[in-house]
């Protein structure tokens, strides 16, 4: 039973001893005019412990090739599978030709009855070695071009089966001309039902094989597929498992070749984002008295929310980490269209009044035609699409009394809730010259009883279950001004 466990051909191989022996049975007792004329104690006598010797080498083959990088294990199994039923159907063929007084020919036509089934057993075992390799995650290199095409192998297992059917119906038909019976009607149909046997168990073999190989190729193209799926829908860490050194193997190859090209290339995209988005921060900080440390805790606190909202079902397929990165990364932009909004009312130490207020909300549309004119001039990318989202949405509320569209419910974009949360959690927790910084517990309920009508309820959710960390943001990442205020709150 260890055997069996530790070796996951084991089982299957064993399958294919016990039919070799079941086969050989029966052709000998039903068909061969030899091996019919022992008794079955004798022929069992002869068969067993071959078949035990056969085994036992095919196991010690085994337990080695399992030692070995799972690259190579796939072809060593088919030949060692194979080598075991020769050096079986070798002995086989021996023992009967020298203790039994078979003819030569019915000797060879024995072993290559075994190596025929030999061949068989090698791609099954070869199957079995190659899922393991699949399961075991594939091979992380592939040459330059396949070292085993698959319409190669496909030819040299038909050339080879066909060499050995040929061979068999060789030996029989030489048989029947030696011994007279292909002219003796009865005889001759004798002969037939040799011919139908050894097809019949070929064919079972072939349908096996198909079977088998069927399988891996089903594998493999869903591999594929799946990669392909979840890059195209911004999951794009997944790559397809290598199993194979064929065309389908390459495919694989290449297809993960690509994503990683496409790796690269938006890692070059988010850092060329990061400088744009930079130079704007800093250029609208020169005139806003927002500070940098709002930014950062808002863009921590978008994390945070995304990640959990991620979790919900109803977000599951849209906040992928993809879009969570570009919502991230878009975050401090969202007050951007305060650069065009004058001195006098942005940075005015105190509150402002209604007229003032009114002004102060143009930010927003002044933000909009910054990133449409770029949206305009470059085209629609995930990360402006997101950076548009984010500033159109964060002054909007959940009632449809927000601005500057009015816009109610799921109209707002996702990115634009999770950013109005942000915003004004942090502006609550944070000094002004107004007022003071606002304790977690009560900035808390004021988010509380904003749910569903200034916030979405399931930010609002998301948000109570990750408050924690928000706490741990506005503390560890407050302004050196505001750290004695954010500490004491």
């Amino acid at each position: 039973m260890a055997a069996f466990q530790n070796d996951p051909g084991a089982a299957r191989s064993a399958g294919h001893h016990v039919l070799s022996s079941v086969f050989v049975s029966i052709y000998g007792y039903s068909v061969c005019n030899f091996i019919n004329g022992l008794e079955v104690s004798v022929w069992a006598a002869t068969l067993l412990p071959v078949l035990v010797a056969q085994w036992m080498l095919r196991s010690v083959v085994a337990r080695h090739i399992s030692t070995l990088p799972s690259a190579r294990r796939p072809r060593l199994a088919f030949w060692g599978e194979l080598s075991a039923f020769i050096v079986g159907g070798a002995v086989i063929g021996i023992v009967n030709t020298m203790f039994h007084g078979f003819p030569a020919a019915s000797g060879l036509k024995a072993m290559l009855g075994f190596v025929t089934i030999g061949v068989f057993a090698g791609v099954d075992q070869a199957f079995v070695q190659t899922r393991i390799r699949f399961e075991e995650g594939g091979m992380h290199a592939f040459p330059t071009k396949p070292r085993s095409p698959f319409a190669v192998r496909l030819g040299l297992s038909f050339g080879l089966v066909t060499a050995l059917v040929i061979g068999i119906i060789s030996l029989l038909l030489l048989r029947g001309i030696e011994d007279g019976t292909i002219r003796d009607p009865r005889s001759f149909s004798q002969l037939a039902i040799e011919f139908a046997f050894v097809f019949a168990v070929i064919l079972c073999y072939v349908a096996n094989a198909a079977r088998g190989a069927e399988k891996l190729l089903a594998k493999a193209v869903s591999e594929q597929v799946q990669t392909l799926g979840e890059a195209r829908e911004g999951r794009v860490q997944r790559r397809a498992v290598i199993g194979t050194h064929d065309e389908i193997g390459f495919v694989s190859a290449e297809i993960n070749h690509l994503l990683d090209e496409l790796d690269r290339a938006r890692a070059t995209t988010t850092r060329t984002n990061d400088a744009i988005m930079k130079a704007l921060i800093g250029l609208a900080g020169t005139r806003d008295n927002e500070t940098g440390g709002h930014l950062q805790r808002t863009q921590h606190y978008t994390w945070v929310l995304c990640k959990q909202l991620a979790l919900h079902p109803d977000y599951a397929d849209v906040l992928t980490q993809a879009a969570i990165a570009d919502i991230v990364s878009a975050a401090p932009l969202h007050d951007i269209g305060k650069v065009a909004v004058p001195d006098a009312i942005l940075r005015k130490p105190g509150r402002l009044t209604s007229d003032e207020f009114e002004v102060m909300k143009t930010h927003v549309s002044h933000g909009l035609a910054v990133i449409d004119k770029v949206i305009a001039d470059v085209g629609i990318t995930p990360y402006l699409a997101a950076a548009r989202d984010v500033i159109a949405g964060h002054h909007e509320h959940w009632n449809g009394a927000g601005y500057p569209f009015g816009l109610k419910g799921a109209e707002i974009p996702l990115a634009g809730r999770v950013m109005a949360l942000a915003d004004v959690y942090d502006a609550l927790r944070t000094e002004r010259v107004y007022k003071a910084a606002m304790p977690h517990a009560e900035a808390r309920q004021i988010l509380v009883n904003g749910a569903g009508t200034q916030f979405d309820p399931l930010v609002v959710a998301a948000f109570l279950v990750v408050e924690p960390e928000f706490e741990r943001i506005a503390t560890s990442f407050a302004d050196q001004a505001q750290d004695r205020a954010v500490a004491a709150a």
